[in-house]
């Protein structure tokens, strides 16, 4: 018997050791990498204020306000984060508010040493371990009265990541947490707080789950007049208000036109032709113009704003009044490009020398005790900026490493996406670096918004051994400081043409003019005036103003202005086609291998006969221009006296959207066409160009969007042409002038044998005259 109970007794023991042993490290593969990582962004080690009480999330029956503006948010590497600001209505502001965050991350983030950290108007309203590995965690947090604030707020996410098991400074890209758009909100209590009061309450428009605004105008008198500008107008001042990085509008007679969830709807017409599809219309609609939003919605309706009057004269008065909040006059130059609806601060404007610290660029004194340390700046540039050949900008960069750092560490900085400078950490004892000048060559800039990543890469004895723990110490070896500058000299300022990158930047030379841009549009169905919104409303958001535009069906009347040419490929006369550089077999080609071949059929024995051909025509010519361009950095472009001739481009059948820009006939000013092989095609292809990171890719003569909406290719502009933007001044033709002869240089080889020859004949003719003679 009492054999029986020991065996028992050990039995028991056994199984509860094993209940108690924690679960197997599971090595189950990562999620993938995210098509659209987010902008890299001031990485800063969260600090450990005594955070607000947090409890797993429950359902949430209440009103919600969505908070990522780009869908799901990545926080890669060993510290990061992002800021951006959050417009709020004042019943949102002033009643009782909850926030809810999900969250997952990587399985080799360790959750002991590991922490994500939430600010709202710099208040610590989150602060946990990051230990959601197996998948979505939601967590939330009421909200202390009187934080959040009617208008604008600022809320940031940031983390602070160290790797299991792994010291390597390769291993810090394997840590990321992503913030889930769906679980990330602001839950109300109140109803009210869904319901906007006021036109002031567009900047409170929120994205949805995938960071996506869609915004539905309703006109009823679409299919009876000619009212493609008013679209645009409003289009334009919905877009200046709200600032999201993809926002995309459909136009449409009446309100069944859209199908899909909703941001805001909005309607526009006279008294009767709103009346007439059962709409109530606000009060003061029939004493003259009203913009307001509709009283009476049901709970799970879009929030829908009346723009209306008694007649068309009306309405465009009711929107001019809902742009005059937001537009800024024609000529005026901005302080920033607005970027704060994604991320803050703003990106200063530099228009000539400038020199800023990096506590006004968002970057804040720190200290680090991890591997690899990230952090970053943007900044903005005008459409005439010409110094791509010449001149450089400079960090002057206050930082300091401790003697645990290694010989062989070093900093990079990547201006773009590419790197522009790398500096080796050479002493064995630590150093303080007191304004190390960091050189920036300015061809990695392009007119509009520019972004700045500078990377410390630290190495250390101690990571090297790995020890167990080594991973979560906190000895700082590295720190950068707010005293730091960004230094810019003066650059030439000349305009370009074509330029895309400057319209897609700056939204020039559309956004300077005061005159209506002349808008050729064959056809004025829903998909191409959808198409027209999405395009005019991302370029006021580049140009900081409205565009305003004048629908015409005559090329003639476009002539000699800048203008833009919207619709399918069939749809655009021939010339104006040969006149941006586009072959006329376009309109028949294109349109017919996508009305015949389904996508993705056909390609792979093209892409290889194509590949073929280039090959067999590289020969020993070609490694010759290879050898110059690795051994100078001489292109074969560089090395002409005169540009070389132009060859109409013809689209390839994976491209579903073209965009081409060139002079117009008279030589005073700039055509761009955008076009597709069928409206259908426009209306998808422009709505998703129009998205923020792929907007900034435009660039060169013609840009391509392929089929994927997610692929862009640039032909750059061989032949350009220089448009003055700026009264004529020594100072500036000199600049000019320094950056065209770096960018031909034989021109300045023979200018420089030229003149090394006229300075012999007037030494030798001066000499002659001089001296005593037998």
């Amino acid at each position: 018997m009492r054999l029986a109970a020991a065996s028992l007794f050990v039995l028991l023991s056994a199984v509860g050791a094993l209940q108690a042993q924690p679960a197997p490290f599971d090595m189950t593969p990562e999620r993938p990498a995210p098509e659209d990582p987010a902008p890299r962004q001031p990485a800063t080690e969260p600090e450990a204020p005594a955070p607000l009480p947090l409890e797993r999330a429950r359902p949430a029956s209440d009103v919600r306000r969505l908070l990522l503006p780009g869908g799901n948010l990545t926080l890669p590497g060993e510290v990061a984060a992002r800021s951006w600001s959050l417009h709020l209505t004042p019943v949102q502001a002033t009643g009782p508010a909850r926030l809810h965050l999900g969250y997952r991350n990587a399985i080799v983030v360790a959750p002991e040493s590991s922490r994500l950290q939430v600010l709202l108007n710099d208040v610590a309203v989150m602060d946990t371990p990051i230990s959601s590995a197996g998948g979505l965690s939601e967590i939330a947090a009421d909200l202390p009265a009187a934080l959040l604030r009617a208008g604008r707020n600022e809320i940031t996410v940031r983390v602070r990541q160290r790797h299991r098991t792994d010291c390597t400074i390769a291993s810090t890209y394997e840590l990321w947490t992503e913030i889930d758009s769906a679980a990330t909100f602001l839950s109300f209590a109140d109803p009210a707080a869904g319901k906007p009061a006021a036109v002031d309450d567009l900047r409170a428009l929120a994205a949805d789950t995938q960071g996506r605004a869609h915004v539905s105008i309703v006109a009823p008198a679409m299919t009876q007049g000619d009212i493609g500008a008013d679209f645009i107008r409003l289009a334009q001042a919905i877009a200046l208000y709200a600032a999201l990085p993809d926002i995309r509008f459909s136009v449409g007679a009446d309100a069944s036109s859209s199908q899909d969830a909703l941001a805001l709807r909005v309607l526009l017409g006279s008294n009767q032709e709103l009346a007439e599809q059962g709409w109530a219309l606000p009060a003061g609609a029939a004493n003259g113009p009203v913009a307001a939003f509709h009283a009476q919605r049901d709970g799970n309706d879009a929030p829908t704003l009346v723009i209306s009057g008694r007649n068309r004269e009306d309405w465009l008065g009711a929107i001019d009044r809902i742009l005059g909040a937001v537009d800024r006059p024609a000529g005026g130059a901005r302080d920033a490009l607005i970027t704060e609806a994604w991320r803050t601060p703003n990106a200063p404007m530099i228009y000539g020398r400038r020199d800023l610290s990096f506590t006004d660029l968002g970057i804040r004194s720190e200290q680090f005790s991890g591997r690899r340390y990230s952090t970053g700046f943007q900044f903005a540039i005008p459409a005439d900026f010409y110094a791509d050949a010449y001149g450089e900008a400079r960090i002057l960069l206050d930082a300091g490493y401790s003697d645990a750092v290694l010989p062989g560490s070093q900093i990079n900085v990547y201006v773009n996406g590419t790197i522009a400078a790398s500096v080796p950490l050479t002493s064995q004892h630590g150093m303080v670096l007191n304004r190390l000048p960091i050189k920036l060559t300015m061809r990695h800039f392009k007119p509009g918004l520019n972004d700045v990543v500078i990377e410390a890469n630290l190495l250390t004895e101690r990571d090297a051994a790995c020890l167990p723990g080594a991973t979560a110490q906190d000895s700082p070896r590295f720190a950068i400081f707010g005293t730091s500058r960004f230094v810019v000299p003066d650059f030439g300022r000349i305009a370009q043409r074509p330029d895309l990158a400057a319209m897609g930047g700056t939204g020039y030379p559309y956004g300077p003019g005061r005159e209506a841009v002349p808008v050729f549009m064959e056809r004025g169905d829903a998909d191409s005036l959808s198409a027209a919104a999405d395009l005019f409303a991302r370029m006021a958001l580049s140009a900081g103003r409205s565009i305003p535009v004048a629908f015409t069906s005559s090329v003639d009347a476009a002539r000699t202005h800048d203008a833009v040419f919207i619709g399918g490929i069939t749809g655009i006369p021939g010339g104006v086609l040969a006149q941006v550089g586009v072959s006329d077999e376009s309109r028949t080609s294109w349109a017919t291998s996508h009305g015949r071949v389904p996508a993705g059929a056909g390609t792979d024995q093209a892409d290889a006969e194509e590949w073929r051909r280039q090959m067999q025509e590289r020969g020993w010519s070609h490694a010759v221009q290879e050898w110059f361009a690795d051994t100078f950095d001489l292109s074969r472009d560089m090395l002409r006296f005169t540009p070389a001739a132009e060859t109409d481009f013809t689209p390839s059948r994976p491209a579903t959207l073209l965009l081409a820009q060139g002079s117009n006939p008279a030589g005073t000013g700039t055509w761009t066409v955008v076009t597709a092989p069928d409206n259908d095609m426009l209306k998808q292809g422009v709505g998703a160009l129009a998205r923020l990171p792929l907007w900034n890719r435009l660039s060169g003569r013609i840009t391509t969007l392929d089929g994927d909406l997610k692929t862009v290719n640039a032909l750059p502009a061989s032949s350009l042409s220089l448009i003055e933007t700026q009264p004529r001044s020594f100072s500036n033709i000199r600049l000019i002038t320094a950056n065209w002869l770096s960018a031909n240089i034989l021109s300045y080889s023979l200018l420089l044998v030229v003149a090394c020859v006229a300075l012999g004949i007037v030494t030798s003719a001066l000499l002659s005259r001089l001296g005593r003679r037998r």
